[in-house]
């Protein structure tokens, strides 16, 4: 579950459309499955005039669910964005489920992107992504960033972007969706005309070493989805709401608070 909550935070953050000055955005949210709350979080991205980024994210499960386990992810990332090509410069992401921690820092330069994890990674499972695959991409949050930083734009939600978390490498693919009306909730800050974007996500490699885990959210040979719907909120084209499939039914998460500062 902690991976389809992962997946569902950094659509979130990638949802979070550019600005040409600078500014900085903050965004709380909650998670939501089977109607129960899961998670809750928030996000920091500051961008530049000169189009530079520097976003940080934290989530962890909901007081409740610390009776069944408990988890969190916090993950950081900065690079250089334009409509709609991002150039990450380091990522950092933090997983903790009960006692294990994890930690996986990327850092880019020249097209090539170097990985260290703690702990370390097993040869077996670093050699499934060689550095040759690895080659041109780019970090999850960075991705996402740029998946819809045209989203208040005509050519909102568009491009596909190699993507590589430390042990995987996708594929992700924007395109638009059309529109739709939500209807007023109290799980999220706004309602109205939504225009909605179709996230697909397709396995390239390191994904073997989960193909005895079909409880995963990332499987070999399969691809999973997410659409995120996006509204104006206080000037800004924001995601108001994500849902992603999984083979459990859906994962929501509602944005519950946005505020924008120069």
């Amino acid at each position: 579950m902690l991976g389809r909550l992962q997946a569902a935070f950094i659509a979130v953050l990638g949802a979070l459309a550019g600005s040409a000055h600078a500014e900085t955005w903050q965004l709380t949210f909650e998670a939501y499955g089977g109607g129960l709350p899961l998670a809750t979080g928030g996000l920091r991205l500051a961008i530049d005039g000169g189009r530079q980024y520097d976003a940080k994210l934290e989530s962890a499960n909901a007081s409740w669910f610390n009776m069944v386990t408990r988890f969190r992810y916090d993950a950081e990332a900065a690079g250089t964005v334009s409509n709609p090509s991002v150039a990450p410069a380091r990522f950092r992401g933090e997983r903790n489920l009960r006692s294990k921690r994890e930690v996986t820092a990327l850092n880019y330069g020249g097209g090539s992107v170097s990985v260290h994890t703690e702990p370390p990674m097993n040869p077996e499972k670093a050699s499934l992504v060689p550095e040759a695959v690895r080659r041109g991409s780019v970090d999850p949050l960075s991705a996402g960033i740029g998946v819809v930083v045209t989203a208040g734009g005509p050519a909102a939600c568009t491009g596909t972007y190699p993507v590589y978390d430390g042990r995987r490498r996708y594929d992700i693919t924007a395109k638009p969706a059309g529109t739709e009306m939500l209807e007023p909730s109290k799980r999220r800050m706004a309602s109205g005309l939504a225009k909605r974007c179709v996230v697909s996500l397709k396995p390239i490699a390191g994904f073997q070493a989960d193909k005895d885990r079909p409880n995963r959210f990332f499987v070999e040979g399969q691809e999973r989805s997410a659409t995120i719907w996006f509204l104006p909120v206080n000037g800004r084209t924001i995601p108001i709401q994500v849902e992603v499939e999984t083979d459990f039914g859906s994962f929501f998460v509602h944005t519950t608070g946005f505020t924008v500062t120069p």
